[in-house]
């Protein structure tokens, strides 16, 4: 638990700020969240049904726990790196295992109270009566709560690891078996909508409707209108008894996986006589690296290309139903953009595609973290720093580039646009995503996490990727209003030069600022 709570902890000069920081942040998460539980409870008063929003807001926070502890689960649960040292100790397996899990519990029993708490607190004020018994329930609730997502996202974890443990290229089908999870759940939040309308349809009320889809949601609704304490101890025994039912299972298959995970398949026999060694450049070797320690990690793959795989889905979807897409298009009131504008500046639509594509894709601002303890090695190379940043660079277009502009043609196919629009929007495919590129290295110049125990942390919970991610929302939203307002007062080929421009003055100010300031960042770095 020590080393694997650094998560939790941001690495500034000053060791109580780094601690604090990441609390401050969460209590005013939970403030915000408890102002928007307020205002749901206000509605509510009217008709005497609070109390429906509580096991509603723990139906969705197990969903979110499911989604998010799938991918937690591999690096806290699966091939960790004190497997040999724990192994080879007198301590049972099963053991081992139940810590994991426990630590698995503990992480999103955190999650967890940043979205139930300010619910919880919230409902106090509006209630009709509140006496002690809520407190006991909803406290008891808060612990038991996380059981059931933890080992549902175990079990899948675990299927979709054994799997891809089977395959030489483990990591290949690891990616494969997520990226389609990950469509299919986006294709139900795309009918949710209709999924919902059938369900309520079907249900006598709501709260029916919650205690047949989730039974933690509906034992609360009941508890909390009609107390009961032996509903509430059997609520917790079933929970307690899932729990070590659930690691019992686990533990028949758990370490033949891990084991799995750590065998080497070697399919070509090499001839040492026969050995012919290549020279390269440094810059392309160094590329070659990128690019390999990108494939090898599921977790860097799933978390920054997404985007891209979106952004091939979107554009086959708008070039098959390109009339669905400009009607959802135009419903957006907030957007104020008729049929007609859109039709008549089709290659301004491409760009935002392009653009949402782009800061949605931050691929550099982990990869001087994943260096981690390598990092004084890459170093001490007889290599130019700024080759090594540069190189990086050309990495992270190398992956993105080539999607950006097979989606780009596949666009051109269906809307048509001049031949200059065309050239300029390939050109923009390449210049968009290299801003992204240079802020994040420039970002994670400045919060490096190179003292990490899993890719995890680096990928999705370190300082630079939440800063990345947060300027890129920012960046975005600038560009969706500057395009918004200027679309049908400007015509689209001028606009694509003037954006074009725009991007190459960027571009050239964060270069600049890579090579003088980022290059001092990097050779401060030690570990």
């Amino acid at each position: 638990m020590t080393s694997d709570m650094n998560i939790f902890k941001i690495k500034t000069k000053t060791k109580r700020l780094g601690t604090l920081l990441p609390v401050g942040i969460a209590l005013y998460l939970m403030f915000m969240i408890w102002g928007m539980a307020n205002e749901l409870f206000e509605k509510l008063v009217p008709t005497h049904m609070q109390y429906i929003l509580l096991p509603t807001s723990v139906f969705l926070v197990s969903i979110m726990t499911i989604m998010e502890g799938i991918y937690k689960a591999g690096p806290l649960i699966f091939n960790c790196k004190d497997d040999q040292l724990l192994f080879s100790l007198p301590i049972k397996k099963r053991t081992i295992l139940f810590i994991r899990i426990l630590k698995f519990y503990i992480f999103e029993l955190i999650f967890n109270s940043m979205f139930i708490i300010p619910f919880m607190v919230a409902y106090i004020r509006w209630a009709d009566s509140i006496n002690i018994t809520y407190l006991i329930t909803s406290i008891t609730m808060l612990f038991i709560l996380p059981i059931i997502p933890i080992i549902i996202s175990s079990i899948i974890s675990m299927i979709i690891t054994s799997l891809s443990s089977r395959f030489k290229y483990k990591n290949l089908v690891q990616i494969i078996i997520s990226m389609t999870f990950l469509v299919g759940i986006l294709y139900i939040s795309y009918n949710t909508e209709n999924l919902l309308k059938y369900l309520i349809k079907h249900a006598d009320s709501l709260n029916d409707l919650i205690t047949k889809i989730y039974y933690p949601a509906g034992v609360y609704a009941e508890l909390i209108t009609n107390f009961n304490i032996k509903t509430l101890l059997l609520f917790i025994i079933i929970n307690i008894c899932i729990f070590i039912v659930s690691i019992y299972i686990l533990s028949k298959f758990y370490f033949k996986v891990n084991s799995r995970l750590k065998k080497v398949i070697i399919s070509k026999k090499i001839n040492i006589n026969n050995l012919v060694i290549k020279k390269k450049s440094k810059t392309i070797s160094l590329i070659r690296k990128e690019i390999s320690t990108f494939f090898k990690t599921p977790v860097f793959i799933i978390n920054t290309g997404f985007a891209l795989l979106l952004f091939l889905v979107a554009t086959v979807m708008v070039s098959l139903r390109f009339d669905i897409t400009i009607e959802l298009i135009t419903k957006t009131k907030e957007l104020g953009l008729d049929k007609k504008v859109i039709t008549d500046n089709l290659s301004i639509f491409i760009f935002l595609l392009v653009s949402v594509t782009s800061y949605m894709t931050s691929i550099t601002s982990s990869v001087i973290s994943l260096e981690g303890k390598n990092i004084n090695i890459l170093k001490s190379l007889p290599i130019n720093t700024k080759t090594i940043l540069i190189s990086k660079i050309y990495s992270a277009l190398v992956l993105t580039t080539p999607i950006l502009i097979l989606g780009d043609i596949i666009l051109f196919i269906k809307l048509r646009p001049t031949i200059i629009e065309s050239l300029l929007l390939i050109i923009l495919s390449i210049l968009i995503p290299l801003v992204s590129h240079l802020i994040g290295i420039i970002i994670n110049l400045k919060y490096p996490k190179l003292d990490f125990e899993n890719s995890a942390e680096v990928v999705k919970q370190s300082t630079s990727s939440f800063v990345s991610v947060i300027l890129g929302m920012v960046l975005l939203m600038i560009t969706c209003t500057i395009t918004i307002k200027l679309i049908g007062n400007i015509e689209s080929l001028t606009f694509l030069l003037i954006a074009t421009i725009m991007y190459i003055v960027i571009d050239i100010i964060l270069y600049i600022y890579l090579i003088n300031k980022s290059v001092k960042d990097f050779n401060k770095l030690s570990i």
